[in-house]
């Protein structure tokens, strides 16, 4: 480790990131573009001497980056679409793989129209137009429980440790049964329902009007803690991904490669804006430990996220830092409130049995 600028919110350190990544905090996303394979003339695309060595010097990337990414952290890979496969293994060491993304570089459906190839002299089918961005999360924190069944478990683990630790708690105090409480909430013919177990498993949640309810019931002096501090507590211990329909909110990403590139693999600036927008919110700290021009870092920049960047070669450093500048110097682009997630409102109404109202 060389040199560290800090500029703004963004921490960027000249150096290789195995050496870095070891004296950082934690970080709650990791955005990255790191070298392809062969796939480049440049050295750095070229260090190693096989597809194995290559994939362990990935293994131990991802192992750094898994010590330093928060419990609920999401983490992006660029990689090739030859190399994508192997990758998803090694990654799926560490994360749990959600997508391998497809970018399509042309930003627009037409395929190969319009680029020169005869598709009728292929003996495969072209990829050159497109690259993979492997999508995982790290679910393995002491406020999520470590399950490799995946997001919807995790939540429900963080509706149970939130909502029904805490209801449970008060209910014993207070000498109040799961069933006098269920009476509350009858269903639409009268008879009791399964909505408090449901509570304090943590497949769902009361909502506002539900707890204040049970408040009452309790009486004074139970239930102290407000609806909406446990409803952002819940909020902050699962993954943020706040996508909208006006998004590219599936698995095949149309991102336009933009010219005037300072760097042989630089991404779009709109694809990284949309990246930050959707996995992180205000307070996040976002890595890309292969910084290259910087692009990740002016998102960042742009969103108010704060940015720690590492980059190796000096020539591309000091492009990144001059982008960042640039970006601080500019007005903030995208300060609105962060859009509602697409995943299922678990604090929409319910009726009496736990479900979702018509």
């Amino acid at each position: 480790m060389s040199r560290i600028e800090v500029i703004g919110d963004c921490t960027l350190y000249l150096g290789d990131c195995r050496d870095v990544l070891p004296t950082l905090g934690p970080v709650d996303c990791v955005i990255t573009d790191p070298p392809y394979h062969g796939v480049k003339r440049d050295g750095w695309d070229n260090q190693w001497r096989t597809d194995a060595d290559f994939l362990a010097w990935a293994g131990d990337v991802c192992a750094r980056l898994h010590q330093i990414t928060n419990s609920a952290g999401s983490l992006y890979w660029f990689a090739s679409p030859q190399m994508a496969g192997r990758l998803e293994v090694v990654i799926g060491e560490r994360f749990r793989v959600l997508n391998s993304i497809v970018w399509d570089k042309s930003g627009s459906r037409k395929g190969v129209g319009g680029t020169g190839i005869d598709v009728t002299a292929l003996r495969g089918y072209w990829s050159a137009n497109t690259e993979r961005v492997i999508f995982a999360e790290r679910l393995d924190g002491d406020a999520i429980a470590a399950d490799v069944a995946g997001y919807e478990a995790s939540c429900v683990a963080a509706k149970g440790s939130v909502f029904g630790d805490y209801l449970r708690a008060e209910m014993q105090r207070a000498g109040v049964t799961n069933r006098a409480v269920a009476a509350l909430f009858p269903s639409k013919t009268g008879g009791l329902t399964g909505c408090v177990s449901n509570w304090l498993l943590g497949l769902n949640v009361p909502t506002a009007e539900q707890y204040d309810a049970i408040r009452a019931m309790l009486g004074a002096g139970f239930l102290k803690r407000e609806y909406e501090c446990l409803k952002r507590e819940y909020e902050c211990l699962r993954r943020p991904f706040f996508v909208s329909a006006e998004d590219e909110w599936g698995d095949v990403w149309r991102f336009a490669v933009e010219r005037g590139a300072e760097h042989p693999t630089q991404k779009p600036l709109s694809m990284m804006r949309h990246v930050v927008k959707v996995s992180s919110r205000a307070s996040d700290a976002i890595l890309d430990p292969f910084m290259g021009s910087g692009t990740t870092g002016v998102a960042c920049a742009e969103f108010g996220r704060s940015f720690i960047g590492i980059e190796r070669e000096p020539t591309y450093f000091d492009i990144a830092c001059r982008r960042i500048e640039e970006a601080y110097r500019q007005p903030r682009l995208f300060a609105e409130p962060e859009p509602k997630p697409v995943q299922t409102d678990i604090f929409a109404a319910n009726d009496g049995d736990g479900e979702k109202a018509a």
